[in-house]
């Protein structure tokens, strides 16, 4: 791996991508060898891969099933792959052209990611959850019309010049396990099982016996208010666990900041209150969406001689906490995104 400077790559890919017109090149692909042309060519040398780097029709290890090829593949090195298949502009990605790929991927020697796109969205597949077959659910998406700066973050991961297999793969295992948890929690929380009730039955102090009545008033007080108010106790409970373990002191110049950046971000109607969080850690203050530390929306920096605030991947410095009032279009657009982005993944888990 090259010692890219990181934040000059993001930036310089940011800038190929707003300037890539998608629009205009869409305008000659009616068909996959268009497309290919027009759009996915162009969309992988934004990722510094030589044009001889996309190597056509490639048979892997398909034995005598010669007609089975992948549109395209990568040699990353002597051992790992990329297969691509590719579709029309017009096509949908569906459950049955994920299958296709599936096929190729699974006698596809050294390959641990696999892309599906139409070169308007790019849908990143690997096989975490059991090896060599490829998982069902995309681990990482790009939409080149629809990007926020999480998503570019994310694309950079595959950059020709940065690109580590083993650390792409640790990434989709984390995130494959915590949509699987946030998914499975959620379901047990809006649809609670009977052995989920029971736990919570017999570890209460208030002692009843466990019958169709009780359980139909504990489903009934499992709602957003119950939610909300656990929220806010788990809040308070991890500042002050955090503050006891860590020597962290939420200071009221940070609480004053929070509820600046909550005021600026409420004023929007998409936004709702109860989305916004905060966590204080050693060292930085994180405000979020949904108390989620993947969903940052910014940092804050505060000690004795300087103030900073830090918006995806641009620093600020602040001399005071109504600075803060200058980056409102920033701060409303990065938070936008992350609730867009939280809205794509739900609607992904759902058509899957």
């Amino acid at each position: 791996m090259s010692n890219i400077n990181r934040k000059q790559a993001f930036n310089f890919l940011k800038k190929s991508l707003d300037n890539f017109n998608f629009n205009q090149k869409a305008e000659n692909c009616s068909n996959e060898a268009q497309t290919k042309k027009f759009l996915i060519d162009p969309f992988f040398m934004l990722l510094n891969y030589a044009h001889e780097d996309l190597i056509p029709e490639y048979e892997a290890d398909f034995g005598d099933r010669v007609s089975n090829k992948v549109d395209y593949a990568i040699k990353l090195n002597r051992k790992d792959i990329i297969i691509i298949e590719c579709k029309k502009l017009t096509s949908k990605l569906t459950d049955k052209e994920a299958g296709q790929l599936s096929g190729y991927f699974q006698n596809a020697k050294n390959s641990r990611i696999a892309i599906l796109t139409n070169g308007k969205e790019y849908r990143f597949y690997s096989d975490v959850a059991l090896a060599n077959t490829m998982d069902s659910k995309p681990f990482y998406v790009f939409d080149i019309e629809n990007y926020s700066d999480n998503d570019i973050e994310g694309l950079l991961d595959f950059d020709a010049r940065i690109i580590n297999v083993n650390d792409i793969i640790t990434k989709a295992q984390e995130y494959v396990f915590i949509e699987d948890f946030e998914n499975t929690f959620f379901k047990e929380m809006t649809s609670p099982s009977p052995e989920f009730l029971k736990l919570i039955h017999k570890r209460m102090n208030f002692k009843s016996k466990y019958n169709e009545e009780n359980e139909n008033r504990m489903k009934e007080l499992m709602n957003s208010s119950l939610f909300k108010s656990l929220t806010e106790k788990i809040i308070l409970h991890e500042i002050k666990s955090n503050s006891k373990s860590a020597g962290i002191i939420t200071t009221n110049e940070e609480i004053q900041a929070y509820h600046t950046v909550r005021t600026l971000l409420i004023q929007n109607k998409k936004i709702p209150n109860n989305r916004i969080t905060y966590r204080d850690q050693k060292g930085t203050f994180n405000i979020m969406v949904d108390d989620n530390q993947r969903k940052t929306i910014c940092q804050l920096k505060f000690t004795d001689s300087s103030k900073k605030i830090t918006i995806g991947m641009n620093d600020y410095p602040l001399d005071s906490i109504d600075d803060i009032l200058k980056f409102k279009n920033e701060l409303n657009d990065k938070t936008l995104s992350l609730i867009r982005m939280n809205h794509i993944n739900y609607s992904l888990f759902k058509s899957n």
